[in-house]
């Protein structure tokens, strides 16, 4: 079969790309290193975001027949070039990068030094004057991998593919080049004056910058190739860097539980902690700790990309026409919108306040049943309205919704976290008046309302009072990573941690079931 020309356009540029036969408009755009389009799925037809506008000839993916298209909208990863043809991808406005959290750090040497978050979701860059131990510029955006899937499970199955480790592995090196050299140039230095690079992420990250392969952190029993926490060489590996500069892995506890972790019990101050301290970074994997400085036992949990948006109907990352927050003022449903402009979706934090407000206002029940509007109070009823597939949605407006799909998801998602939450305490035979403080990390947790969790149960409302965010601790660790002290101390914080698998734990479904039920938003208001 001949290759057709596919020409791609967005915002006022165009470029010409090769559609390969048997290959979707996704993979192909993926193929020629584009990375401007949202695809949490991985490319699966089930997230349905990666949407774009087509003129020409194209064959299903599905059914394998040829259609004619002028100027529809369809899914890139369900259709394929028949002919020469035009895709036009939507802008992908600017994403909030959570960097607050990284200070200055002690002098540790001569040159620059790149401290890298390297999230699921978002990348993030500090980088330091080493002899004054002064930060200089940060830079971030969204994850290179995401095209390729929002969750670190996706991400798996495509590094699984032949190619796809080198593919994934070479996108996040070159952002990570990218915004070094972005960095630098602001601030008038010279990537050639970068002589450390420290790097914190989830195991699975950190495998794929490695060019390790994660696929076996992926089946029981989640083995891993490296628990890092050892420097290497950055030739080869990054270009943004001097030629005898070296890179710094941050040390990971478990197949899914990382060196974002680590960093960040060290960087929150939890891991000298004199009394009970609970440190959750919640994402796609709801990673925590429980304990103090003489040693946590550590999990992690599958919530799944819900809080980031995908695998929503309206969900979106944090950018801009993103419903952000959402409340009820006298009576009245009211909701925030990222840039104050049209909602266009809504992102993990609206989510969790809207389901706050429906569980409030009655529109959904304990359960996790959404009403009908006949059953629900008369405030919302004209709220609620039955989809095309008869599930009912909870409307903000018109073409921004909450379905009773969505409801599902955030359900399970919040259970498998407190379930979490309650195993660790069982393990460490603590209760809640035992635990001193709670510290939220990551880029979701700094947006997320505490009181909102706490309503639908995805935390302890007994432990609200004690909750605060602490921005983004795996960016600290890193920054503080670039010292030896740091790492020697990040060395001996891994020792003191257990790692407590819950995939096989009884104790852990159990309380999974037992957490579902929103039955706990009176305690909080």
């Amino acid at each position: 079969m001949p290759e057709h020309k596919i020409t791609v356009r967005q915002g006022g540029g165009s470029f010409e790309i090769s559609g390969s036969p048997g290959r979707s408009i996704l993979e192909c755009l993926r193929d020629a290193g584009f990375n401007g389009i949202h695809a949490p799925c991985g490319g699966r037809g089930t997230c349905r975001q990666c949407r774009v506008t087509a003129e020409g000839q194209l064959r299903s993916v599905d059914s394998g027949e040829i259609v004619e298209v002028h100027g529809g909208e369809l899914l890139a990863c369900r259709y394929a070039a028949a002919g020469a043809c035009t895709v036009t991808v939507p802008e992908q406005a600017a994403i909030s990068v959570e960097t607050r959290g990284a200070g200055d750090i002690a002098p540790c040497g001569h040159g620059l030094g790149a401290a890298v978050d390297i999230g699921t979701t978002t990348v993030a860059v500090y980088l330091y004057d080493l002899e004054s131990g002064r930060r200089l510029a940060v830079a971030g955006g969204r994850n290179a991998q995401r095209p390729f899937g929002a969750d670190v499970i996706s991400r798996i199955d495509f590094c699984s593919q032949p190619g796809g480790l080198e593919k994934l592995s070479a996108a996040i090196r070159s952002q990570i080049d990218s915004f070094i050299a972005d960095c630098c140039r602001r601030c008038g230095r010279d990537t050639s004056e970068v002589r450390r690079v420290s790097i914190a992420g989830n195991t699975v990250m950190e495998h794929i910058f490695d060019l390790l392969s994660p696929v076996s952190i992926g089946v029981a029993p989640f083995r891993t190739l490296s628990l890092f926490g050892d420097v290497r060489p950055a030739a080869g590996v990054l270009a943004s860097a001097a030629p005898d500069a070296e890179i710094y892995l941050c040390p990971a506890l478990a197949g899914y539980v990382g060196g974002d972790i680590t960093a960040g019990l060290l960087a929150s101050g939890a891991s000298s902690s004199d009394g009970e301290c609970l440190f959750i970074d919640i994402g796609t994997n709801g990673e925590m700790g429980l304990g103090s400085a003489a040693g946590f036992v550590c999990c992690a949990t599958a919530a799944g990309p819900a809080f980031e948006g995908a695998e929503i109907e309206c969900g979106m990352d944090g950018s801009a026409g993103a419903v952000s927050a959402v409340r009820l003022e006298d009576g009245e449903v009211r909701f925030d919108v990222i840039g104050a402009g049209e909602a266009k979706g809504v992102c993990g934090s609206g989510l969790i306040d809207a389901l706050c407000v429906m569980l409030r206002c009655g529109a959904v029940q304990e359960n996790g049943r959404m009403c009908r509007p006949d059953e629900a109070p008369e405030a919302v009823a004209h709220m609620l309205r039955p989809g095309p597939d008869g599930q009912m949605r909870f409307h903000l407006t018109d073409r921004v919704f909450i379905s009773a799909a969505d409801v599902r998801q955030i359900q399970m998602a919040k259970s498998a976290i407190r379930a979490g939450i309650e195993t660790l305490m069982a393990k460490r035979g603590v209760s809640y008046s035992d635990i001193d403080r709670v510290i939220i990390a990551g880029g979701f947790g700094a947006y997320m309302n505490v009181r909102s969790a706490c309503a639908i149960g995805l935390l302890p409302p007994a432990l609200m009072a004690k909750t605060a965010h602490a921005g983004n601790t795996a960016g600290a660790g890193a920054a503080l990573a670039l010292t030896g002290p740091a790492r020697d101390e990040l060395s001996k914080l891994a020792g003191r941690c257990e790692y407590l698998e819950l995939s096989g734990s009884g104790d852990f479904m159990e309380k999974y079931i037992e957490c579902m039920a929103f039955d706990e938003f009176e305690e909080v208001f």
